[in-house]
């Protein structure tokens, strides 16, 4: 080994060795930090999922782009790299242990780019949370489960597969190109027998693959269909799905043609049967919805389409249920509270740790142990944590082993690491307590695949079904977090609580929580006013009387429209 190589084996030793480091560090960090809000149970799955998912992914990943790759260099017999020595220039063989190594390091890359594509770990967790609707669609008459839960994941594992095949066959076709197993000569293609059995091969795998989307595009017609704003059809039910699941199975029938006729040199044959199964796809993907929605708009179509029209109304009442009271929207905060969160101050109460839109972490003293944070440490303990944080100052500051250690200090990111399926109430609520602000955020099951029901914008997002599952509960001044699940939660919010049991769980509020009085914040205090501007104090002095009564009474929203006034009356005076 010449002392370069010797070099950069221990330039990426040590790079291994200090991203091994972080990663065992944010491990360590994270379960404490789940652990002290009695989630473990939401971290343990977070891990073992994204480690599963990502494990046998780069595995069968690494495994298929490998026994592609190395084909191709089995019909390589030498590769000779032009060498140069003083005037003299000579072609040296590489080595054939090299060429495989080259292989394996090829293939491990094609399989990690391929992890790009892959879904958050949530969506496999849902999938094995076990959801049950006992409702079924009225067409393929299975659990609505299927499309809520398990066909996420199939689209995720099909976007995967297709991603994986066009990494690996553009890398195949490359490879191929700078052999002499595929050249360009004279106007016309020449390719040898091996590449071509190679290409057929993953001609056939095309089409399996195609038979798979068929498949997947079955199912998404009951979600997004041909007519006005996605409704199911007559000619959706009657032609287009049955077209798809017989494409499906035709797909598979032609990959096996095509790689017969591939293997054996048949390339008309070959050619012929993708051209079907492509002229297929257009009419089935394009111009057969285009024709679906004229017919079910015209007039002649009413009455076909009556029945879709009442399952599409029964279906969407049962996605969007009429909201019951929601806390967020009883105590919501203001915009001004919220952007002025880290400023609020309650007398005789803790400080605010944690609000809407905190940044970093914070390393609190609290020698009361009244914090619901992991505690510093030394030794070890604190080496993790400022590796985690890569903030060497840890390790060298005053601060006690007793100190609370205190991260995801934004409520949203707090509730969202709790509960990560749901999605938050756009309003967040805020109670003045003696432990801080109590902030209110509530949770709700989002779905985009729900079947034949109308699709509504939500945030930006297109979904099919949306219901209240719980509501958070984040205290400002200790970190304490729970979630008190909806009195009636549906499928899906009730599979993922049992499947991820805790104390973060709770019927009610806890009255820890909220205990003391409700005393009113103390906003920042107003610069000091001339004794002469009679109008002007007058204004502060009937702004500052609105401030006080509405914290006094607890409303929040009437503060927050005092203090406008307020801010009004300052900008205003000279």
């Amino acid at each position: 080994m010449t002392r370069g190589q010797r070099l950069t084996a221990a330039i990426a030793l040590a790079a291994a060795i200090l991203l091994l480091g972080r990663a065992t560090a944010l491990l360590f960090v994270n379960r404490e930090w789940y652990a002290t809000l009695g989630a473990s149970s939401v971290w343990r799955d977070r891990v073992a999922t994204t480690a599963v998912m990502y494990g046998v992914a780069f595995v069968l990943g690494l495994a298929f782009a490998w026994a592609n790759v190395a084909a191709v260099r089995r019909s390589v017999i030498a590769l000779v790299v032009p060498k140069r020595l003083g005037n003299v220039e000579f072609g040296e063989e590489v080595s054939s242990h090299r060429l495989w190594a080259v292989t394996i390091g090829v293939s491990a890359a094609a399989a990690a780019l391929s992890l790009l594509v892959l879904p958050e770990w949530t969506v496999p967790a849902i999938a094995r949370s076990h959801v049950v609707f006992a409702e079924t669609d009225p067409y393929f008459g299975l659990d609505l489960s299927h499309f809520v839960a398990w066909l996420p994941l199939e689209e995720a594992m099909y976007h995967w597969c297709v991603a994986l095949f066009a990494i690996v066959a553009v890398l195949v076709v490359v490879m191929y190109s700078l052999t002499p197993s595929l050249r360009w000569t004279r106007g016309t293609i020449r390719i040898a027998a091996y590449a071509r059995r190679h290409i057929s091969v993953l001609g056939a795998m095309l089409l399996l693959l195609a038979a798979w989307g068929f498949r997947l595009d079955a199912f998404t017609t009951l979600i997004d269909g041909s007519g006005a704003g996605g409704t199911l059809t007559r000619i959706d039910r009657v032609w287009i799905i049955p077209a798809d699941v017989a494409l499906s199975l035709v797909a598979i029938g032609a990959s096996v043609v095509l790689l017969a006729a591939g293997w054996v040199g048949q390339t008309i044959t070959a050619f012929a049967t993708v051209t079907i199964i492509v002229a297929a796809t257009l009419a089935t993907q394009l111009l057969a919805p285009i024709a679906a929605a004229q017919i079910a708009a015209s007039p002649a179509s009413a009455a076909a389409e009556a029945p879709y029209a009442e399952t599409r109304a029964d279906y969407t009442a049962r996605a969007f249920p009429p909201p019951g009271r929601l806390a967020s929207l009883q105590y919501a905060a203001d915009s001004t509270l919220l952007s002025h969160a880290a400023a609020v101050a309650i007398p005789g109460a803790l400080p605010e740790i944690v609000y809407p839109n905190a940044i970093g972490t914070a390393v609190v003293r609290d020698p009361g142990r009244i914090m619901v944070a992991p505690r510093m440490g030394d030794g070890v303990r604190r080496l993790l944590r400022a590796w985690a944080e890569q903030n060497p100052r840890m390790l060298t500051g005053d601060l006690p082993s007793n100190a609370a250690f205190v991260r995801e200090r934004d409520v949203r990111d707090r509730v969202r690491s709790l509960a990560p399926i749901f999605a938050q109430s756009r309003p967040i609520g805020a109670i003045p307590t003696a432990n801080g602000v109590l902030w209110i955020v509530d949770l709700f099951v989002m779905s985009e695949t729900y079947p034949l029901a109308a699709a509504r914008i939500v945030a930006g997002e297109r979904i099919t079904y949306w219901r209240h599952a719980g509501t958070a509960y984040v205290s400002g001044g200790t970190g304490a977090a729970v979630i008190v699940p909806d009195s009636a939660p549906d499928p899906v919010a009730r599979a993922w609580f049992a499947a991820h049991p805790g104390g973060y769980i709770a019927p009610t509020v806890p009255p820890a929580m909220l205990e003391g009085p409700h005393v009113p914040a103390v906003p920042v205090p107003p610069p000091m006013t001339p004794a002469g501007d009679t109008a002007f104090r007058h204004a502060v002095e009937h702004a500052y009387s609105r401030m006080r009564a509405a914290l006094d009474s607890g409303n929040l929203r009437a503060f927050g429209i005092a203090f406008d006034s307020l801010g009004i009356a300052v900008r205003g005076h000279p």
